[in-house]
């Protein structure tokens, strides 16, 4: 962390690992995940169908599997995974919308369904959801959605 700009810090760092921050979730996500490959491979009657469905599933789940870091400066957001590396300046962000999870930096003003494609969404860690968000409204420069 750095010095203290008012009462939020200058850089505010994390990973978000959701799998690990809840393993009953992530096995439980795993057995539904196999049993709807072998459903697939049944229904479709060749394993390869299976693979894929197991694949596509993986894929669409890789923010809850796999590890996510999330740094904030004053400058902006940069979200890094195994995808590739994601970054927002504040004057980019339009509004944000805050759930249990995380947070949605929107670059449109209003909320709407184009916001989770155009946006960057931003997981929480366990226990950082109150310092995350003071800090986005601390460096925000419009008005939240929610």
């Amino acid at each position: 962390m750095g010095e203290l700009l008012g009462d939020t810090p200058e850089i505010l760092e994390w990973t978000a690992h959701p799998a690990r921050e809840r393993p009953l979730a992530a096995v439980l996500l795993i057995v539904i995940m196999i049993a709807a490959s072998v459903f697939a491979s049944r229904y479709g009657g060749s394993l390869w169908w299976g693979l894929v469905g197991f694949f596509l599933l993986s894929l669409s789940l890789w923010s809850f599997f796999l590890p996510t870091s999330f740094r904030m400066d004053d400058r902006g957001v940069v979200k890094k995974s195994v995808f590739g590396t994601e970054k927002r300046t504040w004057r980019e962000i339009r509004s944000f919308t805050v759930d249990s999870r995380g947070v949605l930096l929107s670059p449109f003003p209003d909320p709407t369904p184009l916001a989770k494609f155009r946006g960057l969404s931003v997981q929480f860690s366990s226990g950082n959801r109150e310092e995350a968000v003071a800090f986005i409204r601390s460096r925000y420069l419009g008005k939240p959605a929610s």
